[in-house]
């Protein structure tokens, strides 16, 4: 099994996505001990670099055609989703790649997460400017948006851990997709 090959520009940007999700995802975690925040400012400036790198990706996503792939609205593209998860549950893996149907839909759900965290790490990005050392004017707007920028980070979580096992266990089974978006040979 081959895998579908991304565009250069779906490459470029999912390289820049992963990176700096990954990063943020986990300086999430490491910046909960009060010793280590010194890595609040690195959190948000990559934080800023992501939610620009995730604008440029839905900016591309609308020019080329693509919400239909991560967004499967309509019956015959819904039905491609339900059909891949048959295929799934029957022990047999959707096709790797651009196209309608599970993989997909399930990049669209990510898409969204990553969007609810830029959101609201934009928002509070803006009511603690850089160098500020004392509290939001709004402590409870700032709680509200920390909780809801939790929680997106804590689905963006699932979503990360279900993509990597998801696409080791693609490349595996012999679907290079590792070289598919990473313009990667396989040797």
């Amino acid at each position: 099994m081959t895998a579908r090959t991304w565009d250069i520009n779906v490459c470029k940007l999912h390289w820049l996505i992963a990176t700096t999700v990954t990063f943020q995802q986990f300086t999430s975690i490491w910046m909960s001990d009060p010793g280590t925040q010194y890595l609040f400012p690195f959190h948000r400036l990559v934080g800023a670099i992501a939610a620009g790198v995730l604008v440029l990706f839905w900016i591309y996503s609308h020019a080329y055609g693509q919400f239909a792939m991560l967004f499967p609205w309509g019956k015959a593209a819904r039905r491609e989703v339900v059909r891949d998860a048959k295929h799934l549950f029957r022990g047999r893996l959707p096709a790797s790649g651009p196209g309608i149907g599970l993989s997909g839909f399930i990049h669209g759900l990510g898409v969204i997460a990553l969007t609810g965290c830029a959101l609201t790490g934009a928002i509070m990005f803006a009511m603690i400017p850089p160098g500020h050392a004392g509290p939001p004017d709004d402590p409870m707007a700032f709680t509200r948006y920390t909780l809801q920028h939790k929680f997106f980070g804590e689905v963006l979580w699932w979503y990360w851990w279900g993509h990597v096992a998801l696409a080791l266990l693609h490349q595996v089974t012999g679907d290079n997709v590792f070289g598919a978006i990473f313009r990667v040979k396989k040797h």
